[in-house]
C-alpha cells in the first residue's frame, strides 16, 4: 500500500509541475509576438534595437520640463529597482529601459513603462 501512496504522490507532483509551466512564468521573459501586442497598447513607446529594451522619446513644450519629468523618472524607476537609461535635452526626454538581467522584455518592464505614459 505504501507504494501505492509514493507512486500517486510522484504523479501530483509531476501534475503540478506541468500545469505550472502551461500558464506561463510570472516573471518570465515575454515572446516576441506578445511584446509587439502590448506595445501596440502603449503609445509612443517602441522596441529598442536588439529587441531587449524599450524605448520613448517624449517631446515637452517647457525648457524646464525636460529636467523635472526626467527626475521624476529616475525616481521612480530607483523607487522599483528598474535600470532606465535618460537622454535629455532642453525639450525632450529619451527613456530606455531594459531587465536588470539585459534579457528580455517582461510584463514587469511593461508595467513599469505604462506607469510613465
Amino acid at each position: 500500500m505504501r507504494a501505492q501512496t509514493r507512486g500517486a504522490a510522484r504523479r501530483s507532483a509531476v501534475g503540478r509541475r506541468t500545469s505550472s509551466r502551461r500558464s506561463g512564468r510570472p516573471g518570465g521573459k515575454l515572446k516576441p509576438e506578445r511584446v509587439q501586442e502590448e506595445l501596440k497598447t502603449m503609445p509612443g513607446w517602441r522596441l529598442a534595437s536588439g529587441g531587449n529594451a524599450l524605448a520613448r522619446t517624449r517631446k515637452l513644450s517647457q525648457p524646464g520640463a525636460a529636467a523635472k519629468y526626467a527626475a521624476y523618472v529616475a525616481d521612480l524607476a530607483a523607487a522599483h529597482g528598474q535600470p532606465v537609461i535618460l537622454g535629455v535635452t532642453a525639450y525632450q526626454v529619451t527613456l530606455t529601459l531594459q531587465r536588470p538581467s539585459h534579457k528580455g522584455i517582461d510584463m514587469a518592464l511593461i508595467n513599469f513603462a505604462r506607469q510613465l505614459n
